[in-house]
């Protein structure tokens, strides 16, 4: 069976996402496409804005056959580890190639980024610029540039670097999938709203600041441009409900955590490095996270990092956890939906790990390793529905409550 693994977080899902998954379907028609979607918290470093369960379901309706959750553990991890983590669950439940959207298709160019960031120069030079203080992720890249300047443009591209993590974890694991980019439209980051193709972040922040309160169905809404028709009734309902995410709710939680620890509990937490935690505790006490962030950022401690630390003070992430979690891999694929197409996959039951269809059971059943990722799986959602904007939204236990979806055929797109 031919099994096509994505990456995403859809946070949340619009038009450039059902553009990759469509083009994905037209190149290969009889694949299945098997979806590893962050949950409850994102790579940011934040509670994503709707829930997983709505995200999931949304991209099965959209092209996706099939939806798995990647744990908590990953989701929040660094670039590395979170590629790392996402393409062995994907091997483990059956799939044999993997499409990620990238502003380049030039697969050579990746591999060769790829190939080069694990030799002993590139190294070297990377290991000289984290003692001058830059943070890894812009280390890694001027190590890269210097070595291979004829491709130091595409250096500067998320989705491209993200490309080539996924890459590297293909070739460390020895997983051998098929590698299949596909063509990423727009600017990652930009926050121009106006784009034919806006970022997440873009979409983000204008259902954040500027959603007006007015029908959907009005052609001249702007989401009508950004949004597959499909999901316009969903959307218009959980926006004009508040079922969303207040980032100040979280940010305030963050402030809180962040009192209640101390410089030794910190230090346990991951990536709390070099005397931090001291620092961290002093800024803390400003009166917004923005400002405490302020504080705290150097050439060493980038925003995006500082925020992935922020989550791992709320939902309590230690080094050790991480780290164990890093060596040993997925140990379970939790199903958050299916079509009917990928019904003779579920049965077929391919895979190498548990396939968790039932929560509460395998909750009570399972140990060790397992049953700490899952843990922090709930709390993660816990804590997400808390920061929702709406007080009947902030409902606990839905890991507990929720069945997964299942889409017939004449249901989807």
């Amino acid at each position: 069976m031919n099994c096509i693994g994505i990456v995403a977080e859809y946070n949340p899902f619009h038009i450039g996402h059902a553009h990759q998954l469509q083009q994905l379907r037209q190149a290969h028609p009889d694949a299945l496409i098997i979806i590893a979607m962050s949950g409850s918290f994102v790579q940011r470093g934040e509670p994503a804005i709707f829930n997983k369960f709505i995200r999931a379901r949304w991209a099965l309706l959209n092209g996706a056959d099939a939806v798995i959750e990647l744990p908590t553990i990953y989701a929040t991890a660094n670039a590395e580890r979170f590629a790392a983590g996402a393409i062995r669950l994907l091997a483990a439940v059956g799939v044999n190639a993997i499409s990620f959207g990238s502003e380049t298709t030039d697969l050579k160019a990746l591999q060769q980024l790829a190939q080069l960031s694990e030799s002993p120069i590139v190294q070297s030079h990377c290991q000289k610029l984290l003692k001058k203080g830059l943070f890894y992720g812009a280390a890694l890249r001027q190590a890269l540039a210097l070595e291979a300047p004829q491709l130091e443009a595409l250096l500067q591209q998320p989705n491209a670097l993200l490309g080539i993590e996924y890459i590297r974890a293909n070739q460390a694991y020895n997983l051998h999938l098929n590698l299949y980019p596909v063509k990423r439209e727009g600017q990652h980051h930009s926050q121009d709203f106006t784009s034919p193709w806006p970022s997440g972040s873009a979409l983000r922040n204008y259902l954040y600041n500027s959603y007006p309160q007015n029908s959907l169905t009005n052609t001249a809404h702007p989401l009508t441009s950004f949004v597959p028709a499909t999901l316009l009734p969903a959307y218009e309902s959980l926006l004009n409900h508040n079922e969303l995410v207040n980032p100040s709710r979280y940010q305030d939680y963050i402030l809180y955590e962040s009192r209640q620890h101390t410089a030794e509990q910190l230090q346990r937490l991951c990536d709390f490095k070099e005397g931090l935690e001291n620092r961290w505790i002093k800024a803390s006490q400003a009166p917004t996270w923005r400002e405490a962030r302020e504080m705290l950022k150097s050439k060493r401690y980038s925003y995006a990092r500082l925020q992935r630390m922020a989550c791992y003070t709320v939902l309590a992430i230690s080094q050790h956890l991480q780290d164990m979690a890093h060596q040993h891999g997925p140990s379970y694929a939790r199903l958050l939906g299916f079509t009917e197409k990928a019904r003779p996959w579920l049965q077929q039951k391919n895979f190498t790990i548990p396939m968790v269809q039932k929560w509460a059971p395998f909750l009570k059943e399972t140990q060790g390793l397992a049953k700490d990722l899952a843990i922090l799986d709930m709390r993660a959602t816990d804590i997400q529905q808390l920061c929702m904007e709406a007080p009947q939204a902030r409902q606990g236990g839905l890991d507990y409550t929720f069945t997964p979806w299942y889409i017939p055929e004449n249901k989807k797109e």
